[in-house]
Formats: C-alpha cells, structure tokens, sequence
C-alpha cells in the first residue's frame, strides 16, 4: 500500500469514527457503524470473506449483547479512547497492519505477529506468594532505546499492538507514557497490579488514549490479600475506581488456584468487577513456581474440568 492510498484510507475512517462518537441515538449509531462497515468492505474485502462484513452488519440489525456492549463504550469511556482504540487495534492493527503484515510473510518466510509482548521490568513492588517473576530479582531492565527498538520494528513489520508486563510494568510509567506519546498509532496494553495508578497518571492516559490495561486481583479482600498482601484489594478498587471515572479501557488478570476458583468465576464476583467497570476479564492457571510457591495451590482436575465449562 502506498503512502497515499494509506492515509486518503485513514482519513476516511477518522472521519466516520468521529460521527459515530458525536451520534448519542442508538438508531443513528447503528446506520453509521453499518456504513462504516460498508466503507472497511469497499477499502479492506480483499483480506476477509464477505460473510465477515455481512455478519457484522447482521450483528448491529440485532441489537444484541455486541451492539450493547459498544453502545455502553461509546457513553461511558473517554472519546479519545475510543477513538484511538477504533484507529489503533481496529484500521491500524486489524486491517492495514494485516496488508504489511502479509507482505512481510512473503518477503521472510516466517510468522508476523499481531502483537508483541515485552517486560519493561522485573522489578515490582509487591512480593506475591508463588509469583514467577520473582525469581528473576528486581534489577533486570529493558532500556528505553530497545523499547523503542522493538516498537519501531514491529511496526515496520505491521505490528500495532505490545502488551507489557513483567514485574510490574508500570514501574516504568513514564516510558511507557513515552512510548504512548510517539507512536500514537499502536496501541499499548499493561499487565499490572493496579497499585500504582493514580489521579495524575489516569489523566495521562486520557490524553494519549493508547493504553489500557489488565488489573490483577484474585477475590474478595481476604483471599486476595492472603496471596498479594494485605491492603492490596482496596488499592485495587480504587485504581479500578479512577480508571472508571476517566473512562479509561480495563479489565482484570485473575490467577485461579484451588482455592479461589469458585470465587473468581462467581456471579457475584464478575458483578463486582462490571460495578467496578471492567470491561473483560483474562483468566489464568496458576503455576507453582516462584516466590515460596506451593503445589497445594494447584486447581484439582475437577476443578479444571469446571473452569472449562463455566468459562464457556
């Protein structure tokens, strides 16, 4: 594609994202997203089948879980969010980073990648029970030139997409917040523990709108802090509290163990996480290794067994 063509197709959805953002009629929205759809159809059909766009427009006729879910992002987040969120993992990502990405398959021979994930850090400032990371010390450091190394080259490649953990990724902050600020078209996603979230950084993110994240958390206040230390819930809360208040995109990382597993996948609990604004939620096994690890923490395999179903 070239530079042109590239960016005479950027502007034209800028342009309808805009109105789909300033449209507050359900009705009105639903008439843009479906030209919107028709638009990516006419720029885009040579990547997917028709069926892709005709189910998508399908979708918003329904006015089903889908349509609703976009509707609660359109009036609840914060309109750069959204929109940088639409251009990045949407035009960026999911369509003209697919046209790069498959060229550079042709051009390698070798798997390009959606996403990419990188450590910042394996530096935190918690000491969570059976934690992986934390056999790897505190002092290992991506640099700021190799951060913005793997960026820039990913992005040549097509890649939009880098999902940061570590450690705690938000030790690095400001970095990341650099990253943020120059590469406006990719959008960056943070694996955190929440605890270090506060007024000033949310108000960051809102202005570069291209970064999200997943909050760790593992139950109510006693079996959470049990692992994660004690305190550590209500920092939670109140770091999902102020990203909900900004409008900010997150959701949650839950470690499940034998212990908890019945609580995390509770009814109860998910409502909780939806109260707190969470817009999904990753859920993941745990693994004994690490700080003072325990195999008793292990989910049985009846347990497993129902972690399948109930997830599905």
């Amino acid at each position: 594609m070239n530079k042109l063509t590239y960016t005479a197709e950027k502007k034209s959805i800028e342009i309808l994202v805009n109105h789909i953002l300033k449209d507050k009629d359900p009705e009105g929205r639903k008439k843009k997203l479906k030209h919107l759809t028709f638009v990516m159809q006419h720029l885009f059909g040579d990547l997917f089948e028709d069926s892709s766009f005709e189910g998508a427009c399908r979708l918003i006729d329904e006015g089903g879980k889908w349509f609703q879910f976009l509707n609660r992002a359109l009036d609840t987040l914060n309109p750069n969010v959204v929109k940088t969120a639409v251009m990045d993992l949407g035009f960026e990502a999911g369509f003209a980073g697919l046209r790069v990405r498959d060229a550079a398959k042709a051009k390698y021979h070798c798997n390009i990648p959606w996403a990419i994930l990188f450590d910042p850090t394996s530096a935190c400032n918690l000491r969570c029970i059976g934690c992986w990371a934390a056999e790897y010390g505190h002092t290992l450091n991506l640099s700021m030139d190799v951060m913005d190394k793997i960026v820039r080259e990913g992005r040549e490649l097509g890649c939009h997409f880098y999902l940061l953990t570590g450690g705690e990724p938000l030790v690095r902050k400001a970095d990341i917040l650099k990253l943020c600020r120059k590469y406006r078209d990719c959008e960056f996603h943070a694996f955190t523990n929440g605890t270090l979230i506060d007024e000033d950084f949310c108000k960051e993110v809102t202005d570069v709108g291209n970064l999200s994240f997943s909050i760790s958390i593992e139950g109510f206040r006693e079996v959470n802090d049990s692992r994660r230390g004690q305190g550590d819930f209500d920092k939670v809360m109140h770091a999902m509290d102020l990203l909900r208040e900004h409008g900010i995109v997150f959701g949650t990382s839950i470690c499940y163990t034998r212990n908890n597993i019945e609580t995390v996948t509770s009814d109860k609990f998910l409502d909780l996480l939806i109260s707190k604004g969470a817009w999904y939620t990753w859920y993941f096994h745990y693994m004994p290794v690490g700080n003072d690890a325990s195999v008793d923490l292990l989910p049985t395999a009846q347990q497993r067994a129902y972690m399948v179903r109930r997830v599905r």
